[in-house]
């Protein structure tokens, strides 16, 4: 039988948040809570702002909840239908994460690209398509920017001796699903979520920051920035959304019509049974995709394989690409 004697000399362990405390890395929880509330109603004011300005759309962002906890804890809890997204603001933190539920993405790509109201919208919360992730990017680079503006101003500028603020902020492609923790290149670090809640028609959707509280605590003074000029930006969102539109693999359906049956025929086919078609000489086909008539088409044959020659539109509709978001 062994034992463990304990002598003077013996080091004991140590209290880890104890010690991250020391060292700046872990806050008074009613100071980091403070800090972030402070945060939010600076930021929610220029973030409708660079959402009208970029995209000429209303959205109301009011202040939401205040997280804190290990980095990795924070994304479990918070990242259910909602989009990951990684940014830095040289200067201030190069280890920023946001998170926007996926019911903001959609209604707004229906919107900018289908022309829909949206007090008529019924989201329901679902993972994006290849356009609406794409298209995200937009709404980080809103959230991104409008932080720079505001911490900017709590950070000593390069003629003061400090650090400064670089000009542009950087914000990673947005991910459908947060990283692994194996895959995570950022630390488990002791972070703060701080939810802003954006309003568009009828629905609210979170944004959410996941920051380290190192960098809160550094932030001493947080002033809500003035309102920026408007530019000539507000048709930037709709011609992004148009030119991926544009770029994306569509499937196609061709359809022809046959030969009309009485439904008592049409409940007794069996395999083997055959439908003549509705045309006597040449055959049309309907060319569509996504459910909308597209093109008038002939069809024909190429070697072995059976083709469909474009005739001419299947309607008046020239904006059919707005119905593929």
């Amino acid at each position: 039988m062994s034992s463990e004697l304990t002598t003077p000399n013996t080091p004991k362990s140590f209290d880890s948040d104890l010690l991250d405390r020391m060292i700046g890395a872990m806050g008074d929880a009613q100071v980091i809570e403070t800090r972030c509330q402070t945060l939010i109603q600076a930021l929610c004011t220029p973030l409708e702002e660079a959402f009208r300005q970029a995209a000429n759309i209303e959205i109301t962002a009011r202040p939401g909840d205040v997280h804190q906890g290990r980095r990795r804890e924070l994304l479990a809890a918070l990242g259910h239908d909602a989009v990951y997204c990684e940014s830095a603001i040289p200067g201030w933190s190069q280890e920023i994460a946001s998170l926007c539920g996926t019911k903001l993405i959609i209604a707004l790509v229906e919107c900018l690209l289908g022309g829909s109201d949206p007090e008529d919208l019924d989201i329901v919360a679902r993972p994006l398509s290849g356009i609406e992730l794409d298209m995200s990017l937009l709404v980080f680079e809103q959230l991104n920017e409008s932080l720079q503006t505001i911490v900017s101003k709590s950070v000593p500028s390069k003629d003061s001796g400090g650090k400064g603020i670089s000009d542009k902020s950087v914000v990673n492609k947005p991910m459908l699903d947060v990283p692994e923790e194996e895959d995570d290149t950022i630390p488990d670090f002791h972070a703060a979520a701080l939810t802003v809640n954006l309003e568009f028609g009828n629905s609210s959707t979170p944004l959410t920051l996941i920051v380290p509280q190192s960098i809160l605590l550094k932030t001493k003074r947080i002033v809500g920035p003035s309102v920026k000029k408007p530019g000539d930006t507000s048709d930037e969102w709709t011609e992004r959304l148009s030119e991926r539109v544009s770029r994306s693999q569509i499937n196609l359906q061709a359809a022809v019509a046959l030969a009309p049956l009485p439904i008592g025929d049409i409940s007794r086919l069996q395999p083997g049974d055959l439908i003549g078609f509705a045309d006597n000489g040449d055959i049309e086909v309907t060319l569509s995709a996504n459910g909308k008539a597209l093109y008038t088409c002939a069809l024909g044959k190429s070697g072995s394989r059976y083709m469909v020659k474009v005739e001419g539109p299947a309607g008046p509709d020239e904006n059919w690409r707005s119905d593929f978001s």
